[in-house]
């Protein structure tokens, strides 16, 4: 199963940064520039470890972002306006409810509403080799954290 990801997250990610990242060529006559390759990133495990310890964006385009993330506690309900969440699970395990209303919604960045919890919604257990995909505008809360839970997230920007 992680291997299944594995792919299919390269895949995604390869996806979004060719397409973000290629260079318009020149019509100009006489212009022999070569067009510039797309930039690659690579993470050993090590490299991955260090930045699950800390949480840290290892990938950003003006459409996607890549992050690692770890947690020992649940967090507050939120919602974006203008990404979907994509989140793998690594290590751990941890309760997603998904959709229903925010509770308690704060006003302090209307493009990522926090709230203090969610009425109703789809409660999805989670452990590693999970994975969940989050539409845009639908409010979502890692209620409940076991053990250091270590995950990806991926936002990709709607446009």
């Amino acid at each position: 199963m992680h291997k299944l990801f594995a792919i299919l997250f390269v895949v995604i990610l390869a996806g979004f940064a060719f397409g973000q990242s290629q260079p318009a060529a020149s019509a100009q006559a006489g212009n022999s520039k070569q067009m510039e390759a797309p930039m690659v990133k690579y993470f050993s495990k090590d490299d991955l470890a260090a930045s699950f310890a800390k949480g840290a964006t290892i990938a950003e385009q003006s459409n996607y972002k890549v992050m690692t993330a770890h947690r020992n506690e649940g967090g507050l309900p939120e919602a974006h306006k203008n990404f979907t969440d994509i989140f793998y699970i690594v290590q751990g395990e941890t309760t997603v409810i998904v959709g229903g209303k925010m509770v308690g919604e704060t006003g302090k960045n209307p493009d990522e509403p926090r709230g203090t919890s969610i009425d109703g919604g789809q409660t999805f257990k989670m452990a590693p080799g999970d994975s969940i995909i989050i539409p845009a505008g639908v409010p979502h809360w890692m209620k409940e954290v076991k053990g250091e839970l270590h995950y990806y997230v991926i936002k990709v920007k709607n446009e």
